[in-house]
């Protein structure tokens, strides 16, 4: 199930991405219906928590998994990972009618290498250092993303979304946590290709010593967000409607084409 974020259509391509640690991140089990859950317990395969449930979303009329009204959670134990590699995080997103709406994704160092009890690991590009909290725009679907470096000896951590009493409903759908493989970040060194600021708020500026043919911007997932035709050695870009989080900004010039991550912040 795919959903449309702010205004863009997103478009599934082909892109160099890992494997997806999360199991069932679409919550699209095969054969499973809303009847499998348990209302006021865990309902959602491959996921732990409490007060969770598979749902039908009203808008996208597919699966999703959901956080019940008040407090609740769904979080995954991954493991497996590769301390000091950098893992991309991304996931769809929506609250459910209008009343309270915060919520704070955490990644948790799962067997306490870092600390006592289990502690969040620092995110890249999270709202703040050790979360990303999400949008409180109710009733629409919004995509969020952020990166993180696991500490030495981390190989386990518990992916979390937590939110206590008195917020609403909140659905997810198409969670996924990758290894970061490496982008072709030089590429196009040989054309003194820039792109900057990073992190960025509402433009990105791009230059390079021979013309830009065309800029596209990627989510984690490899959903196409943007298709730019430049045919210019500058231009800027308005990622003003980007929600928070990482992304992946592909450029083109002369048959040659560039990979580079950016945070929107």
């Amino acid at each position: 199930m795919k959903k449309v974020t702010f205004l863009f259509t997103l478009l599934t391509v082909s892109l160099s991405f890992g494997q997806n640690q999360v199991a069932n991140g679409d919550f699209e089990s095969p054969g499973f219906t809303t009847a499998n859950t348990g209302s006021g317990g865990v309902g959602c395969p491959d996921w732990s928590g409490f007060k969770n449930r598979i749902v039908v979303d009203d808008i996208t009329s597919s699966f999703s998994g959901q956080v019940e009204n008040g407090d609740g959670s769904l979080f995954q134990i991954v493991s497996g990972l590769t301390p000091g590699n950098t893992y991309d995080v991304s996931f769809d997103y929506r609250w459910v009618a209008a009343g309270g709406t915060a919520l704070t994704v955490r990644v948790k160092d799962e067997l306490n290498v870092t600390g006592t009890g289990k502690p969040n690991l620092n995110l890249i590009g999270g709202t703040e250092s050790a979360g990303y909290a999400l949008n409180s725009t109710v009733d629409q679907w919004f995509a969020g993303s952020f990166s993180v470096q696991l500490p030495a000896g981390v190989s386990t951590v518990r992916l979390l979304f937590f939110k206590a009493n008195g917020n609403r409903p909140l659905n997810l759908d198409n969670v996924s946590f990758i290894e970061d493989t490496g982008l072709s970040t030089q590429d196009l060194a040989k054309f003194n290709f820039k792109s900057f600021p990073n992190p960025a708020n509402d433009y990105i500026n791009i230059s390079a010593d021979k013309n830009i043919d065309k800029i596209e911007i990627y989510s984690l997932l490899g959903q196409q967000l943007l298709n730019n035709n430049i045919n210019s050695k500058n231009t800027q870009v308005n990622v003003s409607r980007l929600s928070k989080g990482v992304y992946l900004i592909k450029a083109f010039i002369d048959n040659t084409v560039g990979t580079y991550k950016f945070i929107k912040q």
